[in-house]
């Protein structure tokens, strides 16, 4: 399986300056100090509407809400919306309906999670009803995830220890809540991350499990589905571990695309990337590995049909975020930002001409931790995007290579060179060169050595080749 994750897809990613470029993120919450876990959605009127947790202190946490009626340029006061005086509240989210009616749900007593509940609010006629308890008679409900279908019935997810740990829900129709259900009522763990709902109101989910016996480390990804009102079995998408971020999106057919966090090796502690696979009406393809020390993944397909990741990558000195377009059958990249702390609980939303990306972006850790909400837009263009490539990563060989490695390259214009070696966790290992170069074709050798000129051990190692803003990247195996 490692094999072909890694050899059968070697991805290229190429970032230039004739991209379409991110805004600049602009800040949501005003509030200073922990804003995190934020989730945000666009109502018929094109009204943009985040919530997301805040820290007031330990173990004390509200639930704010601000919306934008200009595309997200402006956004109205926060308000605490979570009715709470001295408990945690965790993990909002909201929908909105067809008459533009807000849900909002979250996990009620957080800080004690024996008794954690999940709640509801509906906001209507200007005004938030009160609370009212989705869980009842179940506390230690947490995770809660929301999805509303075309015909205005919200579903609540959550998860609860129940048999080992397995995923409970609602529906709430007409203003009523029907019986709590369990789909996957067994000792199997099923923890659902995120889900979907198509244009027939079927429901495409993505998540985790572990069978009867196992444990958190033997966390896999998994695909469910609710189709013509009928549970699916689960299918494991991959055998490696995983119990990081996934998220769904589905293409203009109803193809499923999914993007996870993945164990990539069995260092310890294990190297994470950013894996990507889709359903192609049959089958689940072979996964592509797009990031290596990547996090916070989130995918949507814009009304172009063209699919977009995010996520979070870790380098050796700073944390990118960065997006990713499949575009005449490769994986193109764009770095949106770097920074000293990263982005995380990014969530991607594709409207009519701009994607958008909600974010919390740590901006201080010492003295004192900050975190803001924040939003980005992307224009959404139509048609083929040709954009001219200034380098080619032509080939490397031999590649398993048990010494010296051959890298070939040309270029197009004249730009600054570097040639740079990492390993999967971020780490960079060797420059082989920086330099200015004229067009042409080139080849340099790296004989498995770091920047201290001691040999490499085995294992998997990055080459990077950038020239201005593009860059290329391939993997090569070093046996010994």
């Amino acid at each position: 399986m490692k094999k072909a994750l890694f050899f059968c897809f070697l991805i290229v990613l190429i970032i230039d300056s004739f991209a379409q470029t991110w805004t600049e993120p602009i800040q949501i919450s005003t509030l200073q100090g922990v804003n995190n876990n934020s989730d945000f959605c666009i109502d018929n009127s094109g009204n943009i509407h985040c919530v997301w947790s805040y820290k007031i202190e330990s173990n004390y946490k509200h639930i704010y809400y601000s919306k934008s009626t200009d595309d997200g340029q402006t956004w109205s006061t926060p308000e605490n919306v979570s009715q709470n005086t001295s408990l945690w509240m965790e993990n909002p989210h909201i929908v909105a309906d067809s008459e533009n009616n807000l849900h909002l749900t979250y996990d009620y007593n957080s800080g004690n999670s024996y008794q954690t509940l999940i709640v509801y609010r509906k906001f209507s006629d200007n005004l938030w009803s009160e609370m009212d308890t989705v869980s009842i008679g179940w506390p230690g409900a947490r995770h809660n995830r929301l999805v509303i279908d075309n015909n205005d019935k919200l579903y609540c997810f959550w998860f609860h220890d129940f048999q080992n740990g397995t995923t409970f829900y609602r529906i709430l129709e007409n203003g009523i809540w029907d019986e709590i259900q369990i789909p996957y009522n067994n000792n199997d763990n099923v923890f659902l991350n995120n889900v979907v709902i198509d244009s027939l109101n079927n429901i495409y989910c993505i998540g985790n499990y572990f069978d009867e016996g196992q444990n958190p480390y033997d966390m896999r990804v998994i695909y469910f589905d609710f189709i013509d009102n009928e549970w699916s079995n689960l299918t494991q998408i991959n055998d490696e571990r995983s119990w990081g971020e996934t998220d769904i999106a589905l293409s203009n057919s109803n193809n499923q695309n999914i993007v996870w966090e993945q164990y990539i090796n069995d260092s310890i502690p294990p190297d994470n990337g950013t894996l990507y696979s889709y359903y192609n009406g049959e089958s689940w393809e072979i996964p592509e590995l797009l990031a290596e020390n990547a996090d916070e993944q989130a995918i949507c397909v814009d009304i172009n049909n063209q699919i977009h990741i995010v996520n979070n990558e870790d380098l050796d000195d700073a944390y990118q975020l960065v997006h990713y377009k499949f575009i005449n059958n490769e994986w193109v990249g764009e770095i949106i930002e770097d920074n000293d702390y990263g982005n995380y609980g990014n969530k991607l939303i594709s409207g009519e001409h701009f994607l958008y990306m909600t974010s919390i972006l740590v901006e201080s850790l010492s003295p004192n931790y900050n975190s803001s909400v924040v939003l980005r837009k992307y224009e959404i263009t139509t048609g083929i995007e040709n954009k001219p490539i200034a380098i080619d990563l032509c080939n490397i060989y031999p590649n398993p290579s048990k010494a010296n490695t051959t890298i070939l390259y040309s270029l197009k214009e004249t730009e600054h060179i570097s040639i740079k070696i990492y390993d999967l966790q971020g780490n960079l290992i060797n420059t082989l060169l920086v330099k200015k170069q004229t067009p042409g074709r080139y080849q340099i050798m790296w004989n498995g050595t770091d920047k201290n000129k001691k040999e490499v051990n085995s294992g998997l190692y990055l080459v990077r080749l950038q020239a201005g803003r593009q860059l290329m990247t391939r993997l090569v195996e070093i046996i010994k």
